[in-house]
């Protein structure tokens, strides 16, 4: 199983439809491959993660690589696991418009320029998207169109370690 965390700045910022479009279209193609992901976007700076067999998460991102919507596209780590650290969606994408992510260690994050700097790190990237992870995890029990996602029990996430 491998896990990919990549990290893009978007060309020109995107509105939340477009996003949930991108989620829809992916989480179908996802699934078809057997391929789980999170994906989050703030201030134009997205940090995704994907997770499957090597050649499917391959072949996925090289596709994601040519999408001309980003740029700046940069491979933050690869992980061979025997189990799925992101494996609730076959992809959903995390809004942090909610004030309460954005405390204690995240606080410093907030602004844009800040965030843009700081998700080049790894370690940053892989914190942020398990706090969005576990946050979105919580209102899929709530939202009938976000569980339309979901492609596994909801696991307590275990972040993959950074070498």
């Amino acid at each position: 199983m491998l896990t990919l965390l990549y990290r893009s700045d978007a060309v020109a910022l995107l509105p939340f439809s477009a996003l949930a479009d991108i989620c829809v279209r992916s989480s179908s193609n996802n699934r078809r491959l057997g391929v789980t992901g999170f994906l989050i976007e703030h201030e134009g700076t997205f940090l995704q993660v994907l997770e499957g067999e090597a050649d499917a998460v391959g072949t996925l991102f090289d596709s994601i690589s040519r999408d001309t919507r980003h740029r700046n596209l940069a491979v933050l780590g690869r992980w061979e696991r025997q189990e799925r650290s992101f494996g609730f969606w076959a992809m959903n994408f995390g809004p942090l418009d909610n004030p309460d992510f954005w405390v204690g260690e995240f606080a410093s994050l907030r602004q844009g320029e800040a965030f843009r700097r700081k998700s080049g790190d790894a370690e940053t990237a892989l914190a942020v998207l398990c706090r969005a992870y576990a946050f979105a995890s919580k209102v899929a029990d709530s939202d009938p169109v976000i569980g339309d996602f979901v492609m596994g029990l909801s696991p307590p996430v275990r972040r993959p370690v950074v070498v």
